[in-house]
């Protein structure tokens, strides 16, 4: 009878492979349940990271406006300075202008070189003259055949 099988042979050899099936079952459950927690851990490390830099971010971002500020009068001090200048100019030239101006009911008598020359006294230098602009736009127009 041995070379008959019965069903209590084929019962025997059954639960020898379930526990081997439920043992490759049970170890890659582990060892999915080892990746899906290596996930999450790195998923939490990403997270963790993520957050320090939005913290980061939103620092900067409350930082920009006197960043912005800083910038503007930097760049606003040179034309500050200037300006400064200029008054200060226009000031100086005014005050020259009353300097050199008639008084009320004074009577000032005007330059003539040509006098001057005549009789022995010394001249004072010309100032050049201011030379004549040129509108070439105009004559361009001119020359065009347009303008015939």
């Amino acid at each position: 009878m041995a070379g008959l099988i019965t069903v209590d042979d084929t019962n025997t050899d059954q639960p020898q492979q379930q526990p081997e099936a439920e043992q490759v079952q049970d170890s890659a459950f582990r060892l999915s349940e080892h990746q899906l927690q290596l996930a999450l851990a790195s998923a939490e490390r990403k997270l963790a990271e993520a957050r320090l830099q939005i913290a980061e971010l939103e620092a900067l971002l409350e930082e920009l406006p006197d960043i912005f500020e800083r910038k503007f009068e930097q760049r606003l001090q040179p034309v500050l300075e200037r300006q400064e200048r200029l008054l200060d100019d226009n000031a100086d030239l005014r005050q020259q202008i009353q300097m050199l101006a008639p008084m009320p009911g004074e009577v000032r008598l005007r330059f003539n070189p040509a006098a001057a020359q005549a009789s022995s006294t010394p001249a004072l230098p010309q100032l050049p003259s201011r030379p004549a602009v040129r509108r070439l736009g105009l004559a361009a127009d001119r020359r065009s055949p347009r303008a015939a």
